[in-house]
């Protein structure tokens, strides 16, 4: 089959899709939380004489992915809070994840995947703290220290089966492919660490949502993704993603307070175990066809939803998203394969919650939440063929 670019790109996805999109750890970004290892599109492989073709039966991938972030703008709805630059009062995250993908060809239109994610975040705040011992939030004042929790480990371990609509044989120029996984709740959602309260004493509790390696719930993924050979080594490609996360409540405090008042009813005070989704469209250029060099360039939206497709909403989430431009580099090499993205962000919005909005109902006074999210990513990936 000849060398295509639309199957480099469909290659160069494969390889990066499980740092592309994620369950919680990240992703909206900070702290919307949408974790590692939550999607891989599969079936592809690099050889030599076809830098881009569909895996063969029987044969392997395997990848490690890295992504990068760093949060540090907060937001409420789409305007960046004023306290960020009056005060220096944002939550700051920090999270490195590292998945380890394989995936395997029963034959060239069926395989199977398996990701094992790993993260480690470290989250900065001064609101965080200043709690009394009984959890309920001491004195607020925007001069107090800044102090950091951390959470590390391994995370949702997702397993996924992938098939092409189409045969590989006859759509060289394009196809579409459909994944189903399952994700499974290994990661831990109730890491502690240590938080100083306001008589200068410290407690032990549940760091934030943003930063727990799991949400402690069974999901279900649907994935699609697709590319077109449109012109002379120009190539469209299409990806989505969604996790379906049934499970209410996973029963972890989010430390907000042990009386409930009218701002703060119990639902508040227990993680919610949220759904996420992600979609991307874009163009490919095969620039160097010699070097397996190509170059992309397209749109991204990501986020958790206000209220999940399946089961209730109910519990303390950040629902929101982020909309990205994000260009990308991949160089295909004999069995080799290496892919670098960098999404930056030029829209970012809060929304509100379930709860937030039956606070409104019930008090008349408009309840709305922040988070803080990246101005970019960055991930990068290296897989071989066998």
């Amino acid at each position: 089959m000849p060398r295509s670019t639309g199957s480099l790109l469909v290659s160069s996805l494969a390889l990066t899709a499980a740092i592309l999109c994620q369950p919680d750890s990240a992703r909206a970004q900070g702290c919307i939380a949408v974790r590692g290892g939550s999607c891989m599109m599969g079936n592809h492989h690099m050889s030599e004489t076809d830098a881009g073709s569909y895996l063969n039966a029987g044969e392997w991938q395997t990848s490690v992915a890295y992504r990068w972030l760093h949060s540090d703008r907060e937001f409420k709805g789409n305007q960046e809070t004023a306290t960020q630059d009056r005060y220096k009062n944002q939550d700051v995250n920090d999270s490195h994840f590292i998945d380890l993908n394989a995936l395997y060809a029963i034959n060239a239109r069926f395989s199977i995947g398996l990701t094992i994610p790993f993260v480690s975040s470290t989250r900065s705040s001064k609101g965080e703290h200043g709690y009394s011992a009984a959890g309920d939030p001491g004195p607020y004042s925007y001069d107090k220290k800044r102090y950091s929790t951390s959470a590390g480990g391994i995370g949702d371990v997702r397993v996924a089966g992938y098939a092409w609509l189409w045969d590989p044989k006859k759509m060289p120029q394009g196809n579409l492919s459909v994944g189903l996984g399952l994700k499974l709740p290994t990661g831990d959602d109730a890491v502690t660490d240590v938080f100083h309260t306001s008589t200068a004493a410290t407690k032990v509790g549940p760091v934030d949502q943003s930063i727990q390696p799991g949400d402690g719930g069974y999901g279900f993924t649907v994935e699609l993704q697709g590319f077109r050979n449109l012109y002379k080594g120009l190539s469209g490609y299409a990806q989505g993603y969604y996790l379906f996360n049934p499970r209410d409540m996973n029963g972890v405090s989010t430390l907000r307070g042990s009386t409930p008042t009218p701002f703060t009813p119990p639902e508040t005070k227990v993680m919610s175990v949220t759904d996420q989704y992600l979609a991307r469209v874009g163009l490919s250029y095969n620039l160097v066809p010699q070097w397996g060099l190509s170059l992309s360039f397209g749109p991204r939206i990501e986020g958790v939803p206000v209220e999940d497709l399946i089961g209730d909403s109910n519990g303390f989430r950040r629902p929101g998203y982020a909309i990205s431009v994000e260009p990308g580099l991949s160089v295909n090499k004999g069995h080799w394969s290496f892919n670098v993205t960098a999404p930056v962000a030029f829209y970012r919005t809060r929304e509100q919650s379930l709860p937030e909005k039956q606070i409104t109902a019930r008090t008349g006074f408009y309840n709305q939440g922040n988070a803080s999210f990246a101005d970019y990513v960055i991930t990068s990936s290296i897989s071989y063929r066998f």
